[in-house]
């Protein structure tokens, strides 16, 4: 199992479908598949962002058969992330995925050929020697996947990579992420659009109040 998300809980009324006594929600996410995260707020976001180191009770997580709480180091080198807002460092472009390489361990010879790979593959050559500071939303988003991707992660989490950008750019994006999952590894996004979780994703589930509401709204599809 690529991604296994468990969240007992003790009863109650909610929005993701009420009742009483405990119950438990499971998320199994398969090697090899994309899955969207919906939500019409930042639930989505937050689900991402606290999914490896939430110790609340209740909650349990597995990447790839490890727990991120007993081996924080190890599930670090599977995962890439993009980030609530896209962080990136005000530096160019090209400087910018080198750095993102080098913090994943990797030597500046591999992170340099893996620049230009993604930088070809990401058509960001016209932009690589740009500041981070110039891009544009779309070229950013490219910019972003192009750091979570240096270090060949198996699981890829990212928030709203997809939504506000140009044609261009969401066609490059959804072709490189066809790829990945195809050769490498696992996708899930946040979106707020359930036609781009259709249109992109293998698989959906609904987040309400950075919980997954399995209950709601969550089938194949």
């Amino acid at each position: 199992m690529a991604l296994e998300v468990r969240h007992t809980t003790d009863g109650g009324s909610g929005a993701c479908g009420g009742g009483s006594g405990g119950r438990e929600r499971v998320l199994r996410i398969e090697p090899h598949t994309c899955v969207a995260a919906v939500s019409d707020d930042d639930s989505a976001d937050r689900f991402l962002a606290r999914l490896l180191c939430d110790d609340r009770p209740g909650r349990a997580v597995s990447v790839q058969g490890l727990d991120p709480r007993a081996d924080p180091a190890a599930v670090r080198r599977l995962v890439g992330v993009v980030s609530v807002g896209m962080p990136l460092p005000e530096v160019m472009v090209h400087e910018a995925l080198v750095a993102a390489g080098r913090h994943k361990g990797l030597s500046p010879e591999t992170a340099t050929q893996r620049t230009a790979d993604l930088t070809d593959v990401l058509g960001l050559r016209a932009v690589e020697r740009v500041p981070v500071s110039g891009l544009s939303p779309g070229q950013r988003s490219r910019a972003a996947l192009g750091c979570a991707l240096l270090h060949v992660p198996k699981l890829l989490l990212l928030c709203h990579l997809l939504d506000d950008v140009d044609s261009t750019s969401e066609k490059i994006i959804c072709r490189v992420l066809s790829r990945y999952t195809a050769s490498t590894g696992t996708v899930v996004f946040s979106t707020r659009s359930w036609q781009t979780a259709h249109s992109m994703a293998d698989r959906a589930f609904a987040v309400h109040d950075g919980e997954m509401c399995l209950a709601c709204r969550s089938a194949a599809l």
